[in-house]
């Protein structure tokens, strides 16, 4: 007679299987949609869209009805009913876009030699603003979070305290953007993703999150004047302090551990 799973290897299951839609989606949808890239103005952009589209709507159909109603709102999050803390979440998105954004701006990311290290920014800006706003802001921060947060964070969390969980949902959000440079940047935003999210209570928080930062990211590039205003001394001094002031609060407020974190 077969063995019932335990818990933790159903939990681990689900991950699996989570992944494996997403991306059986996502690459079915390429497949089924390459013959019409011809046929279509910025095509090749349109179907990458779309197909992340199709993928996030996978994913979030995998998950069960139970998990969804936690997902979207979770009563017993230290800051489910604080309405503050939306608005802790935004400026913290666009503090720390600023911030990094600027301090990679630092590296001499072309010295290193392989041009896998950095983005391809000629082919990632190529398409029209109305599109990146549409794929880059809106489209793919929901398909990503579904999989990275919805997914994998919200079912690690099953089995870890916060730490280790968003560590592994951030490990794999890095390694998902292909080259150094946005791996590195997507770890370490998508590490504060995990916790905006866990102390929040709903995978809306990670999407107020990631939208702000690409909606900021794409705004400064397509508007100069945006761009010297956000990257001026004054307002990168701001994020900074703002930044290590919110991490000193979270750090402080974390101390004190649920009795679930002491269960794992």
């Amino acid at each position: 007679m077969k063995k019932d799973l335990s818990p933790n290897r159903k939990i681990l299951r689900k991950i699996v299987i989570g992944i494996a839609i997403y991306c059986g989606a996502y690459f079915l949808s390429l497949i089924a949609l390459y013959s019409f890239s011809g046929y279509l103005k910025y095509g090749n952009a349109l179907i990458g869209t779309v197909a992340s589209l199709v993928a996030g709507f996978g994913a979030f159909l995998s998950i069960t009805g139970d998990e969804k109603t936690k997902l979207l709102f979770d009563s017993s999050a230290r800051y489910s009913k604080k309405p503050f803390f939306a608005l802790f979440v935004i400026l913290t998105a666009f503090t720390a876009t600023v911030l990094f954004n600027y301090l990679f701006s630092l590296i001499p990311w072309d010295k290193l030699g392989d041009k896998n290290i950095v983005q391809d920014n000629e082919a990632f800006y190529s398409i029209p603003f109305y599109l990146r706003l549409i794929s880059y802001v809106i489209i793919g921060p929901f398909a990503e979070e579904v999989l990275f947060r919805g997914v994998i964070f919200f079912r690690f969390r099953k089995l870890m305290p916060l730490w280790g969980a968003a560590l592994a949902s951030a490990l794999f959000f890095g390694i998902y953007h292909g080259n150094l440079m946005q791996g590195i940047y997507a770890f370490i935003m998508g590490f504060l993703i995990c916790f905006f999210m866990d102390q929040g209570g709903s995978i809306a928080y990670a999407l107020a999150f990631h939208m702000t930062a690409n909606l900021i990211s794409n705004l400064c590039y397509e508007y100069e004047y945006i761009n010297n205003v956000v990257y001026s001394i004054p307002v990168i001094a701001v994020s900074t302090a703002y930044l290590v002031v919110a991490i000193i609060l979270c750090y402080v407020f974390t101390l004190k551990l649920t009795k679930k974190d002491k269960k794992c």
